[in-house]
C-alpha cells in the first residue's frame, strides 16, 4: 500500500527504501516471485534501476535460487555499495557471496564469507536481516565441512545474546543445529530434537529454512531407516521448492535417494 502511493507521489528515496523492506519480506514468506516482481517493477518502471541496493537484492535472490553467475555479474557491475563502508551494504554484499558459493558447492566459501557478515553483527544486531540469512548458512556450512569448532563458535555466538534479543528464526535454527549435533553422536537419541526442531521451523522461520530442516530430518529418518517419513519430507521439500523455484533444493531432495529421478525448478 505505501509503494502505490509513493509511486503516484513520486517520492523515488522512500519508495526505494519501502521496496526495499517489501522485497525482503516477501523473500522471507516464500513469495520470491513476487519479490522478483516487485524488484524488477522498481528497476524497469519506477526509476530506481540506480538504487544498488535493490540491485544487490535481486542478485541475492538469484543466488538463493541457484544462479551463482548471473549474481556474481550483478555483484562485479556494482560501483559505490561495493566501496560502501557502512556495515549494512557491507553485510549485504557478503550474504550473496555466502549463497552464491553455496550454489556453487563450495561451503568453505559460504562458511567464510557467512561468517564476515556476522563480524558485522555487533553494528548492526544479531536480529538484522542479513544475520538472520548469515547465521543458518554458516551452520550448515561448517555442518558439511565437519568443522565442530565453527559449530561450536557460531552456538556461543547466539548464546551469547541477552533475552529478547534474538529473532524467533534464529531460535528454531539453533534448534535444528543441535538436532544435528545429536543424530551425528547418537541417531537414536534424535527423534525429539528434530520433532521439536520442524516444529520451531515451521512456526518461527522461512519455507527455505524449514525446506532444509525437512532434509536434515529426512537424512536422519533414511539412516534409522524409516524410508516411509523419509519420503514424506523429501515431498514436502520438493513441493516447497519447486514453489520458490530454489535449484539447490531441489538437487539436494534428489541427491539423497538414487530412486528419485533428478527434478528441475
Amino acid at each position: 500500500t505505501a509503494a502505490g502511493h509513493l509511486r503516484r507521489t513520486g517520492e523515488h528515496d522512500l519508495l526505494a527504501w519501502t521496496i526495499t523492506h517489501l522485497a525482503e519480506v516477501l523473500i522471507l514468506l516464500g513469495d520470491w516471485d513476487t519479490a522478483q516482481e516487485e524488484l524488477t517493477q522498481a528497476a524497469d518502471s519506477d526509476g530506481l534501476a540506480g538504487v544498488e541496493y535493490l540491485t544487490c537484492l535481486r542478485a541475492w535472490l538469484s543466488a538463493l535460487r541457484g544462479d551463482a553467475d548471473g549474481a556474481g555479474a550483478v555483484l562485479a557491475a556494482l560501483g559505490d555499495l561495493l566501496a560502501s563502508e557502512r556495515p549494512q551494504d557491507k553485510a549485504l554484499i557478503l550474504i550473496v557471496e555466502a549463497f552464491a558459493a553455496a550454489a556453487r558447492r563450495q561451503p568453505e566459501n559460504a562458511l567464510r564469507h557467512a561468517r564476515g557478515t556476522l563480524a558485522h553483527a555487533g553494528a548492526l544486531d544479531m536480529s538484522h536481516e542479513s544475520m538472520r540469512w548469515a547465521w543458518p548458512l554458516a551452520a550448515r556450512s561448517a555442518h558439511e565441512l565437519g568443522d565442530t569448532a565453527a559449530t561450536g563458535e557460531l552456538l556461543a555466538l547466539l548464546d551469547s545474546c541477552q533475552p529478547g534479543h534474538l529473532a524467533p528464526m534464529l531460535r528454531a535454527e539453533r534448534d535444528l543445529v543441535r538436532a544435528r549435533l545429536v543424530a551425528d553422536e547418537d541417531g537414536r537419541a534424535a527423534a525429539a530434537s528434530f520433532a521439536s526442531a520442524i516444529t520451531s521451523l515451521r512456526e518461527q522461520s522461512t519455507p527455505y529454512h524449514l525446506a532444509h530442516g525437512l532434509l536434515d530430518h529426512a537424512r536422519h529418518l533414511l539412516d534409522q531407516p524409516d524410508a516411509a517419513a523419509a519420503a514424506a519430507a523429501i515431498g514436502e521439500v520438493g513441493d516447497i521448492a519447486r514453489r520458490l523455484r530454489c535449484q539447490p533444493l531441489l538437487d539436494r531432495a534428489a541427491a539423497m535417494t538414487s530412486a528419485q529421478p533428478q527434478m528441475r525448478a
